[in-house]
Order: structure tokens, then sequence, then C-alpha cells
């Protein structure tokens, strides 16, 4: 046991470094690698996960220095992605029914022929899941399928909203034909609406916490859970593997503070049909990118069995500090101060965004300690146990000075 302690305090040694003492408060750093450059660029590199997540100050505490100990400014940027949609309205013709086949319903998205790749459909419908196909046409009588098979869904029930959004390859075509495929009975069709989606691809990175199979699910679902307690992190991702050929589940992503506790972070569905070149799949459920301390990935199987081998993984997209590399040039990235304030740097206002897409991407070495770090909390953070020994040291002494006053009154 004393061999282990000596080698553990060894690769502690020599995973510390001195920091200059204009940087005494900050307690880890790691070094940049970079590329060399022939002229001043701009380098980006991705913060850590567990700063990312707010222990040791977070983010505020960044700070990148140079070989002398200089401060470099930085902007702190992150490839979030985005899906934009200009909705404008369209006609929904009166819809028809094919016994045992589906129901069918033209839209008419207008004589201005404006590109679209994005219908919305209004029903009444509350709990359902139906698969829709979907075709266009200049003229309305000569139709290309552009979608074979297409879900959408709602689960009142189980508070979820579903999705009634069909997308498909961007058309100048003025018609679309709609047809749900279920012919058991009408399936309601109200009201319609297109729109050009134009979408940005995120970057995501793993969040370094497994799920565990969750046994308190309920009948007809499956959960898993993460999270320590520790400390909040942040997840805009959920991602799935199962080598199931064909299904289509929906999902609910669930976060908490205290691990009772739960509340709805967002909701989607996973699926995969067809096979070959026809195959279409979707596995992976996007959330708006809020912190907690507990995460549960929630799979409705309802009446159908489990998929085979699901294995939900957590993403998360990562902040980046992009600053300005000069040659011959080192640089460090310094984390780890609870008493530091996010920096304010010109540099952000005089960069585009285009320009921190085009930084040069770098990485960071293995964490160090600082061996010269001065923790900055004041002393009575630093040793509450004093306190608060102290605190009951105060109250046996009241406590005593009480009972005498009481058996010898003046």
């Amino acid at each position: 046991m004393t061999a282990l302690r000596s080698f553990a305090a060894c690769l502690a040694l020599a995973a510390a470094a001195a920091l200059p003492a204009a940087w005494g408060n900050w307690e880890y750093s790691r070094a940049v690698n970079l590329s060399p450059a022939a002229e001043a660029r701009l380098a980006s590199v991705a913060v850590p996960h567990g700063v990312q997540g707010g222990t040791g100050g977070g983010l505020a505490a960044v700070r990148v220095v140079d070989e002398q100990g200089r401060e470099v400014p930085y902007v702190r940027f992150a490839r979030t992605g985005q899906r934009t949609r200009e909705w404008r309205s369209a006609r929904l013709l009166e819809p028809s029914f094919r016994q045992g086949e589906y129901t069918e319903a033209l839209v008419d998205t207008g004589a201005a022929r404006q590109i679209h790749n994005s219908l919305e459909l209004e029903t009444d419908e509350r709990d359902f899941f139906a698969w829709v196909e979907l075709s266009v046409s200049d003229d309305a009588r000569t139709w290309r399928i552009l979608r074979d098979r297409a879900p959408i869904y709602r689960f009142t029930r189980d508070a979820l909203p579903g999705n009634q959004v069909l997308t498909y390859p961007d058309t100048l075509s003025r018609y679309l034909r709609v047809r749900v495929l279920e012919g058991a009975q009408p399936f309601s069709l109200r009201e319609a609406r297109v729109a050009r989606e134009v979408a940005e691809e995120a970057e995501r990175v793993p969040v370094p916490l497994p799920l565990a199979a969750d046994s308190s699910a309920p009948q007809q679902q499956n959960w898993w859970r993460a999270g320590t307690g520790s400390a909040p992190f942040e997840v805009s991702e959920v991602r799935f593997e199962t080598p199931q050929p064909e299904f289509h589940r929906a999902v609910r992503v669930s976060q908490s503070e205290d691990g009772q506790t739960w509340e709805t972070a967002g909701t989607g569905e996973i699926y995969r049909i067809g096979a070959g070149d026809k195959k279409r799949e979707s596995l992976a459920v996007e959330l708006p990118g809020s912190s907690a301390r507990y995460w549960r990935v929630e799979v409705l199987n309802r009446n159908d069995a489990p998929l085979a081998g699901l294995a939900p993984a957590l993403f998360v997209t990562p902040w980046r500090v992009v600053f300005r590399q000069e040659p011959g040039r080192s640089y460090r990235l310094l984390y780890g101060n609870t008493r530091a304030r996010a920096p304010e740097y010109e540099l952000r206002r005089l960069t585009d965004r285009k320009a921190l897409d085009a930084a040069a991407l770098g990485s960071l070495g293995a964490e160090e300690l600082n061996s010269a770090y001065a923790d900055p909390r004041p002393w009575s953070e630093r040793h509450p146990q004093v306190l608060w020994l102290a605190l009951g040291l105060a109250v046996v002494v009241l406590g005593t000075l009480a009972l005498r006053a009481l058996r010898h009154p003046a």
C-alpha cells in the first residue's frame, strides 16, 4: 500500500508544473498543441468537458497564456448548429379516403414557385402513429415520389407532442400529394404549411459519463440514467445504436437536480426503415443544451418488444477558445480558479463568424497541476470544518452558562 502511495505521489509531481506568479490562483493547465504557423493566424482548441461543466470556476476561469506567461485574448465560440424555417401558408384541398389503403390530400403551395423542403400537417388526431407517402407535381397530374415512408406521430397520453413535420429534398414544384398510409378509417387533416429549412450541422463530442440501465422504468419503457450529483453537466444530443433492422420509437429525455424530481428536457424519435439503397434512419435526438446534475433517457416501446441491443450515448457541443497564434510561440490553457471572472477582449468584436469557423484546429495535452497554486478563496471557505467546530463549542459554552444561571439565580 505504501509503495502504491509513493508511486501516485511521483505521478502527481511529474504532472505538476509551476506557472508564473501572476497565475498562481489557477490550479490547472494544459499545453496547446498546434502545427507551426508561418504567419499569424487564428487557432482553436476545445475546452475540456470538466471545465465546460462548471467546476473550478467553469468557463469564466479559462485563460490562454504564451510561453512567457503573457495573457492572450481569445473568443469563446461553439458550433451549436441551427435550423431555420420560414413558414408560409399553403392551401389544403379536401382530403379523400380509400378504404383499406390511405387518406389522401393535395397541398397547393402557391403560384409563386418558391423553394420548399418541409411540410407541416395539422390534425385533430390525439394519439396516433402513421407512415406518410409524399409526392410532388408541377401540374397535379404527373407525380414523383419524394418520401415513400415518413413517420408522423403524437402520443398525448404520454405527454409527447411528437412530430408532424415532413422533410424532403428541395423542390420548386407547386403541388404536394400526401397519403397517410392508414386504411382502417379516415385520418383527420385540417391545415398545412410549407417552408424551406436551412440546416447547419453542430459539432458534437461524447460526454465522458456512461448511461446505466434504470430498473425503475415502468412497463413498456426502457430508461437509462447518467450523473454523479457532484456537478451539473450539459447535454446537447442523445445518439442511439441498435442492430434491429426496422423500428420506430418515441424518445423523451429528462433532467433533474436531485435525482428524484424530473422535468422534460426534450423529445424526439428514432427510426430505421427500408433496406439497401432505400434504407433511411434517424438515430439521434437533439436537445436545447441545458445543464443538470442527472439525466435520464426514456424510450417508449408501447406494445412492442424492447429494441435489440439498444445503446444510447450522450453528446455535447464543445466550447472552443479561438486566439491569434503567432509564429514561433507556444501556448497553454489555464483553468481552475473559483474566484475568476469572465474576461472581456476586443477580439470578440473584431472577428466574424467565418473567421472563427476557419481557425486552425489544435488539441490539448494532459492536465497538469500548478505546483505554485495558491487557493484564492478566503480562509473561512477553505476551512469550513473549523468554523463548524467553533460554532459547536460556542453552543456548548452558552448552554453551560445557561444551566449555571438556572441553578444559581442572582
